[in-house]
């Protein structure tokens, strides 16, 4: 190469490198088209999980109730003498009468506890043949685990007992309530964290149910007291 020619050469590379550089312009393709494009006959997709409004099989929708009026009861050891027609038996002070919930149920009491109020309720039915069995079974029904699983022979403890002429049927369960939210009602209760504690009393051809259903926190803290309650039934005197 000639030496005329390297002063020319490198007067071309200068001006090269003060080229600005081309910047290359961005493109925005249209939302639209780009949506009208795809193929959606041709896909196969289905979701797995499609929105439902309806809960799984088996899930009860409703909401648990919220505590009622929870406190710290003191308990005083102290009772008084209630009656229910020709039956007398002995409650804790503490416990409140309350109105019947029903036309068949009368007057019964509320129990205060931590967890809440719970509630027991007195039935009277004036015949004979009643199979305390059958009636535990139902409210055994009432009842299932965390799991939504029925309540298994172990979750129930029962117990018999013969007071003079009375004839006294004990049982006690516990996990999520599930007792129907009337008679005859599809709607049920989901209360997790219930336990129930009744009493059949057979006196004459007579039965008596004394059932007790509420949080457990507030179920546990009248454990004894319910016992001692179930034993104090005596029926009125006859000569």
């Amino acid at each position: 190469m000639s030496r005329a020619l390297l002063p020319w050469l490198a007067g071309l590379a200068l001006v090269a490198c003060q080229r600005e550089p081309e910047v290359m312009k961005e493109t925005k393709a249209d939302p639209f088209a780009v949506i009208a494009a795809i193929d959606t006959k041709a896909s196969s997709y289905k979701d797995p999980e499609p929105p439902t409004t309806a809960p799984p099989p088996g899930m009860n929708p409703r909401t648990p109730r919220p505590a009622i009026n929870p406190a710290d009861a003191k308990i005083s050891g102290r009772t008084r003498v209630e009656a229910v027609d020709r039956l007398f038996f002995r409650v804790p002070v503490e416990w409140v009468a309350a109105p019947a919930t029903g036309p068949d149920v009368r007057p019964g009491f509320m129990l205060p506890g931590p967890g809440g109020e719970a509630h027991l309720d007195i039935t009277r039915f004036a015949t004979a043949g009643v199979e305390p069995t059958a009636y535990i079974r139902q409210w055994r029904a009432q009842f299932t685990t965390e799991s939504g699983a029925p309540l298994s022979d172990e979750q129930v403890r029962v117990q018999e007992m013969v007071r003079g002429p009375l004839q006294v049927t004990l049982a006690d369960m516990g996990g999520t309530y599930a007792a129907p939210v009337a008679p005859g009602a599809s709607e049920r209760y989901n209360d997790p964290g219930y336990r129930m504690m009744t009493a059949i009393v057979q006196y004459r051809g007579e039965t008596y149910f004394f059932k007790a259903v509420g949080p457990a926190l507030t179920m546990a803290i009248w454990e004894h007291a319910f016992g001692d309650f179930a034993i104090s039934f005596t029926p009125q005197f006859e000569p």
